[in-house]
């Protein structure tokens, strides 16, 4: 029984790669020896190399997406396994408490990135999937071809204060993944979409945030947690491999891949307004 993930030579590409998990993912990556490709409006820390490649772009345009995955292309070949991790999370910011309080502005900022960039990433990944299909030679067969969509547990159970996000979660990891798990199928035979779904992910971020709020590191990852704790990025990452890699996986498909620590919901309501 072959164990291993034989991403070996895949061309990968993930958008929003600079961020905590998206740093995670590649060097996970690059250790299964795929060959990276990184999209995002940050500069990458990480250098070009013979397995990484990093350009700048905007998921929220379609030129810009265009033009990354035809220079993708240009090294590596076109893109196997797309992860479509780019996402906008304004609860870092001061915001409101309510609903009745959000602006259309925001609603519609956090959509043009979340669901409208993540459609147009998937579309542009299934485009040249599609040309790809049509020019490959018989016997010819490209290995994990997947896209993998990242979503978040407020996409499972909503989030107060943050509805823009956790509705444009819900989206893609719901709706647009499962339309999507018949149409890949079609184009490129034996293709598979699925999402991630990661619970409070210990990053540098959230351990500011615990550090200003004590409480919150109980309420977001101990209080409806069976495992008590938050999720650890390098494990994202670890899942996320498992999606891609068709040996391990190559089973699964237009499935939500919960990595939260046993993530139950939101506490509603704190003692202090009992």
């Amino acid at each position: 029984m072959d164990l291993s993930l034989n991403l070996k030579g895949t061309h990968v590409l993930i958008t929003g790669g600079t961020g905590f998990i998206g740093s995670s993912t590649i060097a996970a990556l690059l250790a299964a020896e795929a060959r990276v490709t990184c999209l995002d409006i940050r500069p990458s820390k990480l250098s070009d190399s013979d397995a990484f490649q990093y350009f700048p772009c905007d998921i929220s345009s379609e030129s810009s997406l265009e033009e990354a995955f035809g220079l993708a292309a240009k090294k590596f070949g076109p893109v196997a396994c797309c992860i479509a991790l780019a996402s906008l999370d304004l609860s870092v910011l001061p915001h409101h408490a309510s609903l009745a309080d959000m602006s259309a502005e925001q609603w519609s900022r956090t959509h043009r990135i979340n669901v409208e960039g993540t459609f147009l990433t998937a579309r542009t990944w299934l485009r040249q999937i599609r040309d790809c299909a049509a020019t490959v030679k018989e016997g010819e067969r490209m290995e994990n071809v997947s896209l993998i969509i990242v979503g978040s547990e407020s996409g499972n159970f909503g989030e107060r204060g943050n509805a823009d996000y956790a509705a444009g979660k819900s989206a893609v990891q719901g709706g647009l993944m499962r339309s999507l798990t018949g149409d890949v199928a079609r184009i490129w035979p034996g293709a598979r979409v699925n999402a991630i779904a990661p619970g409070p992910v210990d990053t540098e971020q959230f351990k500011e945030e615990c550090a200003k709020n004590p409480e919150q590191l109980y309420l977001d990852a101990q209080a409806t947690t069976a495992l008590k704790k938050p999720v650890p990025p390098e494990n994202v990452a670890k899942a996320i491999l498992f999606l891609a890699s068709e040996n391990w996986s190559g089973s699964v498909t237009g499935q939500v891949l919960n990595v939260d620590c046993g993530k139950q919901g939101k506490v509603m309501w704190t003692k202090e307004e009992c």
